[in-house]
Order: C-alpha cells, then structure tokens, then sequence
C-alpha cells in the first residue's frame, strides 16, 4: 500500500535484477520494462531530503533538492512499471498425500458479520455484573463470559474484538435511578467512559445497585468476499477489479498476489481434500502499490517536473514548498481504491486449495442492553469494606453503616443470612507473637440488625428445608440445624454422619477419630429409626442394611425401622428390583430368599453355595462346582463349572470343569458364546453390565486383552 507521508516519497526500492525472489518463491520476469528514463542529474546537481523542510533552504539549494524528488519519483515508477509489466506463472511440485492423523489443524474461518453480531446480541439475556461496596463508593465489574464466544466469532484470526462497555442509566436497590455521568468517579487519565469486560467501573456511592443500562461500543465488518483457488483454477478476478492469484503451491506452502481494497484485511487457510483447515506454521507479506497508485505517482512526476519549469516564478522557498505539499495532498487522493499484496504461507503439508475470505473495512457499532442485572442479590444488609481502615462491616440499601467495620474479613456463606465473621486474635500458643486469622459464623434475627453467634464453626452440607448438617470444629462432633427456625433438630453428638433423603446415619462421638460409639439412624425431624447400637448401618433403596456390634448378625430394616428378616436369618446382598434377597439361617446354614414383606419364598436351594441374584440369575455351587438358577429356582446352568461370575444383563463369565483358567461367555440357557482366554483379573459389579475381563493376549505373552459383558474388544494393553 502506498504510503505518502514526507520525507520520503520513495515507495518501492530500485529492483535492478530481472529475477525478484520473494521468501522461498521465484518469479520471472518475462518481459522487459518499456518505462521511460527518469530525469538524469549528477551529484552535484541534487540535494537529499523531503518536502517538509524545503522551505528552509535558499533557493539555489531548492533547485536541487527538486532535482532529487524527480530523480527518486522517476527511479520508483521505472521500479514499478517493471514489477507490473511481469508475468507470473503459477509453480506445483507434486507430492504425496499427507497422513490427515498426523496433521495439526485449526477451526475454520467462518465470517461473522456486523448484521450477525447485531442478532446475537440482540438475543442476549444472561449478562450480569458484580457489585464490590465500600464505605465512600462502590464498583462494578461486568461479567461478559456469555459474550466471549460472540466475540470470538466475530474476530479474525490474528485480530480479537476489542469490545468496550459503557453504563448508562442506574437503577438501585432503594428504587432511586441515577445516570452513570452523574455518580462515576473520574479517572486521573482521560478517557470516554468505556471500559473492557475486565476492568471496574468506580462509583461515588455505595448503595446497592439492582440493574444497570448498558451500551457495547465494538467494531466488525459489514460484509466480505470469499474466493477459492487451486491448480486448476489459480486466478480469480471480481467484478470491483479484485484479483487473486495462485503463483505457487508445493512444499506444504502456497504463494500469492492479491489486489484487494485498501482498508480491507483478508484470512487465507489452506484446506485439505477433506475441507480441513491446515494449521499455518506462519507467513510473509508484502504490498505493492495499484495501477491507480502508480498512475497518480505518473502525475506527481509530471507535476514536480512543471514545478521545476515554474521555478522562476516562485519569488521564496516558503512558495514552493506550499506548492509541493499541494502536490502531495493530490497526490494521496488520487491513489486508487486497491493494493496489491504477495503473501507467502508455510502450512502442515501442502494445501489441496486455498481460501480466502476479504473482509470489509472494519465499522463502528453499538448495541444498547437495557437491563443488567446485579449478581448480588436483594438484601436486607450488605457487606461493605472500609478502604482506610480495611476492615468490613454491614450497609442499608441507603448505603448508610449498620454495623461498622470491625471484621478483617466478611462473608457470606452458603445459606442466606448466615455470614462467617473472620477476626485475627493472638495465637494459642504462649511462645508465639503470631496473630491467627478465626473465624466465626453468625446470622440477623427477623427484624433485628443485632449479630447472634452460632455454637458451630462449619456448614457441611446443605439440606432441604433450610436444614443444614453443622460440625461444631474440625473432627466433629456433627449435629443437624434449622436455619430457618434457629434450632437443633439432632443436637451436635455425632461423627461420621451420612444423609441420604431423610435419613441421618450417624455413630455417636466427639471426635471422628476416636472409635468410640455405635451407629443410629434418625428422621431429618429428629425421630429416632434405629438405636445406636451398630457397627454400621447402609441405607440402600429404600432400606437399612445393619451389622450388630459384634458383627455376627445382618439384618434389614424399612425406613420406620421394622425388621424385614426373620429373627435367626442373616441378610447377604441387598435388595434390587423385583428380586427376592439372600438370607441364611445362623444356626443351621441353610439359604432362603424373602420378598420384601420378609416372606420365606419356596425356592429349593440343596446347595453349599448361593450368591444374591444378579441380572435375575444367582450362582450356586455343591462341592466346588458351579450353576445358577433362576428366579423360580430352577437349575438352568448345569454344576458344571468351576467358577461362574455374577451375571450380566446377557452373559456371565466362567471356566468350565477341566479348563484350567480359560474363560469364557455364556448365556443364561448355558450357551457357550464365546471363548475369552486364560484370564489374569476380573471387574464384575452386581446387577449391571459393566464388567470388565482381563486375558492374556495369545500372540503376546507381555500384553493383555480387555473385553466388557458381551465379550466386546475394549482396550489392548501392556
């Protein structure tokens, strides 16, 4: 692009070769410049410089510093014309198709336009921002997250969006507006009110805001070109005069000459058969002057040239000086609407076709958000810091103290109303002058502006219906609290503690390290289910699985804590579907199945062994061999293995009598559906089908082979 901005006038070096290489491409140049001789002058005759200081000189001295103008405007058209008069001849080296798995690649380049940029942020509807209040102003900082894949979209390649954010109309939480002019605190350094997605807008006042009016300033482009080349069709010209010129495509490389408008920025990618974007290990770029630039360049010289002729007509140098940067401003708008560029680019391997997208000028635009809104949400009270003292303390919605700072830090925890007040006291140990950062928990009674201290330090979990499960210091001892109410529903006498729906299992204790106590259950509401005198208790589906103390019972329970199991009957496995559980008598170690009303079901089992069922089938075993029966009870595997696995939704794993530790898949009518190998470990969850078998690979002695449940390959490893 030309460039003519004083001193120098020269736009292109003096090319006295006939070979131009340019990067790693050559050019030829297939005829010879017919550009006329430029004014010869010696040395003596011309003074270097530019126009900006011609008025400085005696006038002798400006003679032959315009004799050195129209010796360097002539050398630069000779240069010119001889570069335009070429013939360029587009150059392909055969290769060999790239490997596309071992190729880097990037997103491809979709335009975005200013009327697409306008649609989207008109859809909007989640921009929030957040407020930070102090004791003399607030600030505000947009969160503008939802925005950034717009404005990645919207951005070329090498050139983000540099979007910027003005507040407008402010609505507080009192009800009162304010216009952003009328409360921003100014800025030492000037500016237009705008800020970055990162950067605080600072307030005068503290009140809390509820919403805000917004307006985005950002710049994109209108409209663009897309123009595709390859080896069979290397040159496109468009109807506004753009060319575009494919001179060069081999050695994962491609090589350019474009004329495209001045203020226009373009993206090249090079694509593969595919359509994927080759990633671009970097380019070269180069602009020339267009034929418009160089034929007001002709006229400057013949303008210079006059000048000289008029010389005598200039009565100081201050005269032609004034002529001459008349000349030059004529010279700037004469130049044509296009600049020709050569561009190399290196990519990943050789690209099949090259695209191009020209993008227009960049324009300004605005887009006006009514109503953003304040992350913080209504309150009674904020929390506001001090700036002097850097303390904190509690606000009106007037922005008016109603605590003042006294915490070194302040807040809020994760249930309304309840803040964690931090202090720094003097450290418990006597030997030290070191201050400890405490901390202590405390919430505003209904319609009161005075503190209460909560008697715990940590919330664990949150609840519903504003129950919240509390540990009064680190290690226990745990409790349950209504924070609505502000009381205990399980006072704080517990470690260890799980709840599940509403339900609290829980060993009685103070400490979580300390074994001391046994498991209970209990209702949310603080209803005992089970007493405290287990050694554990899981709740599964419904019910409570428990283990006695001394750990020599099993038993179920229902949620009211009715035994399902007989009385002499200890539970295996659990409950699942409409399956019956396992149970086995501890006197006479005979099995059975329950439904669950505890029901002895009459299921005939003459075995040594019974599994719980899994999938509707349960494995049985007699002197060490091994079946499964079905829901009735009927023996539908022989015994004839020596190990079946849980089943699956379709097949279990087993190894037959006689085979060693071959594996291998089979149905629940005792089809065998496949043969696995010689296995070295198993994966088998009850009552699902993710199992996971792991066999030596027959070909590898150091590799072994995964299979899932339907005896899938999945994964091959050392």
């Amino acid at each position: 692009m030309m460039n003519f901005t004083p001193p120098r006038l020269r736009l292109l070096s003096i090319l006295t070769v006939t070979l131009l290489v340019v990067g790693c491409t050559s050019y030829y140049l297939c005829r010879q410049s017919s550009a006329s001789t430029s004014e010869s002058f010696t040395a003596e005759d011309m003074n270097e410089g530019g126009v900006e200081d011609i008025g400085t000189l005696a006038l002798p001295d400006v003679e032959k510093r315009l004799n050195y103008l129209i010796h360097d405007t002539g050398e630069t058209l000779s240069a010119l014309e001889l570069v335009t008069q070429s013939e360029f001849s587009l150059t392909v080296e055969g290769t060999k198709p790239a490997d596309e798995q071992k190729l880097q690649y990037e997103e491809l380049f979709v335009p975005f336009t200013s009327a697409q940029v306008k649609t989207a942020l008109a859809s909007i509807q989640d921009l929030r921002f957040v407020q930070t209040l102090f004791a003399d102003g607030s600030e505000v900082r947009f969160d503008t997250s939802s925005l950034d894949p717009l404005w990645k979209r919207a951005a070329t390649p090498d050139e983000p969006v540099a979007e910027q954010y003005r507040a407008q109309r402010l609505r507080f939480r009192d009800g009162s507006e304010k216009d952003f002019a009328d409360i921003q605190v100014q800025s030492k350094v000037e500016s237009d009110d705008s800020v970055s997605s990162r950067e605080p807008i600072a307030l005068s006042v503290n009140k809390p805001l509820a919403s805000l009016g917004l307006t985005i300033a950002y710049r994109s482009y209108p409209a663009f070109k897309k123009v595709v080349l390859d080896k069979d069709h290397p040159q496109v010209t468009l109807d506004d005069g753009q060319n575009f010129q494919l001179t060069a495509l081999s050695g994962a490389s491609a090589s350019l000459r474009l004329s495209t408008p001045k203020m226009s920025t373009f993206v090249v990618q090079g694509l593969t058969d595919s359509g994927k974007a080759l990633y671009s290990n970097g380019n070269n770029t180069r602009s020339f002057p267009s034929d418009g630039d160089i034929a007001a360049m002709r006229d400057f010289y013949k303008a210079l040239l006059q000048t000289k002729d008029d010389l005598d007509q200039f009565k100081t140098s201050q005269a032609v000086q004034q002529r001459l940067e008349h000349l030059v401003s004529n010279l700037s708008t004469q130049a044509g609407p296009l600049k020709n560029t050569e561009a190399d680019y290196q990519f990943e391997a050789t690209p099949q076709r090259i695209v191009i997208h020209v993008l227009d000028p960049m324009e300004d635009n605005t887009a006006v958000i009514n109503e953003v809104h304040n992350v913080l949400a209504e309150q009674t009270r904020y929390i506001a810091r001090d700036r002097k003292s850097d303390h904190y303390g509690f606000i009106d919605q007037a922005g008016q103290w109603l605590i003042k700072p006294r915490w070194v830090e302040l807040q809020d925890s994760v249930v309304a109303d309840i803040y964690t007040l931090f202090t720094l006291e003097k450290s418990s140990d006597p030997q030290s002058d070191m201050q400890e950062l405490r901390s202590q928990l405390a919430y505003f009674p209904a319609a009161s502006n005075k503190l209460v201290y909560l008697p715990f330090e940590n919330i664990t979990q949150t609840l519903d219906d504003g129950l919240l499960l509390v540990e009064r210091e680190t290690n226990g001892p745990y409790g349950l609290y209504d924070a609505r109410n502000h009381r205990f529903t399980l006072p704080m006498k517990f470690v260890n503690p799980t709840v599940t729906g509403n339900v609290f299992i829980a060993r009685l204790g103070k400490k979580t390290y300390a074994m001391e106590g046994y498991y209970g259950a209990y209702t949310l509401a603080g209803k005992e289910i089970l007493p405290p005198q287990f050694s554990d208790i899981e709740q599964s589906g419904g019910y409570l699985y428990t283990h006695s103390a001394d750990r020599s019972r099993q038993d179920v329970f229902d949620l009211e804590g009715k035994r399902i199991n007989l009385q002499g009957y200890n539970v295996i496995g659990r409950f699942f579907g409409e399956q019956p559980l396992l149970v086995q008598d501890a006197k006479s170690k005979k099995f059975a199945f329950i439904n669950r009303q505890g029901t002895l079901l009459p299921i005939k089992l003459p075995y040594d062994e019974v599994e719980p069922f899994s999938n509707g089938m349960a494995v049985v075993g007699r002197d060490h061999s091994y079946g499964a029966i079905d829901l009735s009870g009927t023996l539908q595997i022989p015994l004839e293995y020596n190990r079946i696995n849980s089943f699956q939704t379709r097949y279990a794993a087993a190894v037959p009598a006689g085979g060693g530790s071959g594996l291998v898949l089979i149905s629940q009518n005792n089809k065998q559906v496949k043969k696995l190998g010689s296995y070295t470990s198993l994966k088998v969850p009850d009552n699902s089908n993710e199992a996971r078998y792991y066999v030596n690979d027959p070909s590898n002695p150091d590799e072994y082979l995964v299979y899932d449940a339907d005896g899938n390959l999945v994964q091959k490893g050392e």
